[in-house]
């Protein structure tokens, strides 16, 4: 069984430029129209990690975190390197959006309807039962 052995990267420090991107970020209708600078800032996003995620979304108010979830859970299906199933930035946000009790009622059917990862919004059955 051949592996393939890559660099690690450590993940990006979420700034300025990837809210720039996000906010940006125009989603005609099920669709992401983006340039190859704006894909690479939405990948950091992506890759970044649950508790990076947490930090940078935390300070945002309810209805950027719920226009960044539509960006990103649409960047899973079209943005290389963004498809992360359990590992997804969406979940992060679902659970703040909840947390907030700011989450919509009809998100969730959209998510499911633009989305093919099962995972989406609420994560795995095993991180909610350890976490």
């Amino acid at each position: 069984m051949d592996a393939e052995v890559g660099a690690w990267e450590p993940p990006a420090k979420l700034g300025d430029e990837h809210v720039r991107v996000l906010d940006a970020t125009v989603t005609t209708g099920d669709r992401l129209d983006l340039d190859e600078s704006a894909e690479a800032r939405l990948r950091e996003v992506a890759t970044a990690g649950a508790e990076a995620c947490s930090g940078f979304f935390g300070q945002r108010s309810s209805d950027r975190l719920i226009s960044w979830l539509r960006v990103l859970t649409l960047a899973e299906g079209s943005v290389a390197g963004c498809d992360l199933g359990a590992k997804s930035p969406v979940i992060v946000l679902a659970r703040m959006l909840r947390g907030r009790g700011d989450y919509p009622g009809d998100l969730t059917a959209w998510i499911k309807s633009v989305s093919s990862n099962r995972f989406l919004p609420y994560g795995s059955l095993m991180d909610r039962l350890n976490g």
